[in-house]
């Protein structure tokens, strides 16, 4: 993918149809293996479980379409795409997402090859042809993520990133749109999850950033991140509140209707004003001659006759949604989490990152509860709150573990009736040292001492790429550099993250005596192992620990004690 000049420079990156091909395999792997995640999630617009799913079907016949005759002009592939798409589609969420192949067949037309930023107006037209597509778009769903992504995607590209910096921004804004989707739609707050189909097409972006990374082939588990504004949003990956499951099956849903009508001189505007009238949930989307329906109706018959009186029917689907609503709702049930044991104190601890929990909870024996924050991603002080409210104790440790989110933890002692003591950690080493520090023999305050201690005894670094040219520590630091920060404080800037994680480690030995390495999401796993080879040989007599953190934003962030 990556190319050179005469001169050896490196030059943009290009995507033909066999790159493509790569990037929406692995996506279609991602969704695949993630599946019953994104299905579990699956509330809106009808809780039936099958999002996951149709999104899944609807990409596996898409790669189907173009491993048959792979080709290297990538305006054909993107075509057939579009199309398989259209036609392969199923349900809400496969509709949706057949118009990001639409607006990337769109960006690709008569394109041997594209560059990054032709992909990202691709994506661009696929949100808008999304939006266009639903009568009455709503904010909180796979929309908003499209939209979202989009706009990330193009800002990278302009900014002269490759396909995988394009990848990387769409990635990332997508697990943060995802997040905050219950703030913006009050049946996802009102069940307790973030939206199923914004989630899945977060997979789907993660698993092609995989394959243009290298790191993999997309077929990995992609956890869907804590929802925000939700009571308790920190406490659970996933699970629908069971007051919402319970009230799901009162609710009659009908039919989802799809099916495709070919014909000449379609109206699809018109088509998608009339579809409205026969039921809920509708998207209608293609061109002059094909276009794809789905819609629910109490009674399908209506609007079958409708499409047959336009043109000739073809994929017709009819599957009835309270059945759906009733397997969805068991399974729920039998997926539910056990009650959580009262403790006599708990540890609520602001991160992210699936490594990066996992050291918190076994830190804290148990008692760790994190709840998802950090750069770029700061909870409010209401969603700190709602976290100690639902925190199995009466007695609460609070760690927000970043400057920018101690401000707002400081507000909750005094908002809750509950015993909350906020220790002040500002980074993830100096908490994951706080929670070690815990005991479950020792009374609140004496815990808070042991752990402010600890917190004290550690120095922080980490290792990230600048987003701009800035001024950092009274040094100048160019756009694209990697700097070493210590406590704060700029120590070093590398041309890549492995020689700055390097300069970094060698500017405080030989103080410490344990150095803690956890490693970003976005990091390689040959990287990992050099990174801890190479750390080794800086340190000294000094141990060195490495740990797969998965945190956004840092390749590294790095304990010394």
């Amino acid at each position: 993918m990556t190319r050179s000049d005469a001169a050896g420079a490196r030059t943009q990156d290009w995507i033909d149809g066999v790159v493509l091909c790569a990037l929406v395999a692995a996506g279609s792997r991602a969704v695949d293996t993630n599946r019953d995640r994104i299905n579990a999630l699956n509330v809106f617009p009808v809780p039936d479980g099958d999002t996951g799913t149709n999104m899944s079907l609807t990409l596996k016949t898409i790669v189907e379409e173009t491993t048959v005759r792979p080709e290297l002009h990538v305006g054909e592939v993107a075509q057939r795409m579009a199309r398989a798409a259209l036609l392969a589609a199923r349900g809400n969420s496969g509709l949706i997402s057949a118009q990001l192949f639409r607006g990337l067949a769109d960006a690709a037309a008569g394109r041997e090859r594209i560059s990054p930023s032709e992909f990202a107006a691709g994506m661009h037209a696929g949100a808008r042809a999304a939006y266009d597509s639903v009568p009455d778009p709503r904010e909180g769903t796979m929309l908003t993520v499209m939209r979202v992504t989009a706009e990330a995607a193009s800002a990278a590209a302009e900014s002269g990133g490759d396909i995988a910096a394009v990848l990387e921004a769409a990635s990332v804004a997508a697990i943060e749109a995802v997040a905050f989707t219950p703030t913006q739609l009050d049946v996802l707050r009102d069940a307790g999850v973030v939206d199923s189909g914004g989630y899945g097409l977060s997979v789907f972006l993660s698993g092609a950033l995989e394959q243009a990374q290298g790191r993999g082939n997309g077929a990995s588990e992609f956890l869907p991140p804590s929802p925000i504004g939700v009571e308790g949003g920190g406490l659970r990956m996933a699970g629908v509140r069971s007051g919402f499951v319970e009230a799901a099956q009162d609710t009659v849903y009908g039919y989802c209707t799809v099916f495709v009508i070919e014909g000449e001189g379609l109206e699809v505007v018109e088509i998608r004003d009339r579809t409205t009238e026969f039921g809920e949930s509708a998207v209608v989307a293609g061109d002059s001659a094909l276009v794809k329906i789905h819609v629910h109706p109490l009674d399908p018959g209506p609007v079958i006759s409708y499409g047959a009186g336009l043109g000739t029917l073809s994929g017709i689907t009819i599957l009835n949604m309270d059945e759906q609503t009733a397997d969805w709702a068991a399974g729920q049930r039998q997926d539910a989490a056990p009650a959580v044991e009262w403790l006599e104190t708990a540890i609520v601890a602001v991160c992210v990152g699936p490594g990066i929990k996992a050291a918190f909870v076994q830190a804290g024996m148990g008692a760790c509860i994190p709840v998802a924050g950090g750069d770029t991603m700061n909870p409010s002080v209401r969603d700190l709150l709602d976290a100690v409210e639902a925190a199995p104790s009466d007695q609460i440790l609070l760690l927000p573990n970043n400057k920018n989110i101690l401000a707002a933890a400081l507000q909750v002692p005094q908002l809750s009736d509950k015993a909350v003591r906020v220790v002040s950690t500002t980074s993830i080493p100096a908490g994951i040292a706080a929670a070690f520090a815990f005991s479950t023999s020792t009374d609140l305050e004496a815990n808070v001492a042991a752990m402010s201690a600890a917190a004290e005894g550690v120095r922080s670094g980490s290792v990230t790429r600048a987003v701009r040219d800035a001024g950092v520590s009274g040094q100048k630091v160019l756009e694209g550099e990697f700097m070493a920060l210590l406590d704060g404080a700029l120590v070093a800037t590398a041309g890549d993250p492995l020689t700055a994680l390097v300069e970094m480690v060698r500017s405080v030995v030989p103080h410490p005596e344990l150095i803690t390495i956890y490693s970003g999401a976005d990091v390689r796993k040959a990287d990992v192992q050099k990174a801890l080879e190479a750390a080794r040989r800086a340190a000294g007599t000094a141990e060195v620990e490495l740990v797969p953190g998965g945190q956004p934003h840092y390749d590294f962030l790095v304990a010394f004690e």
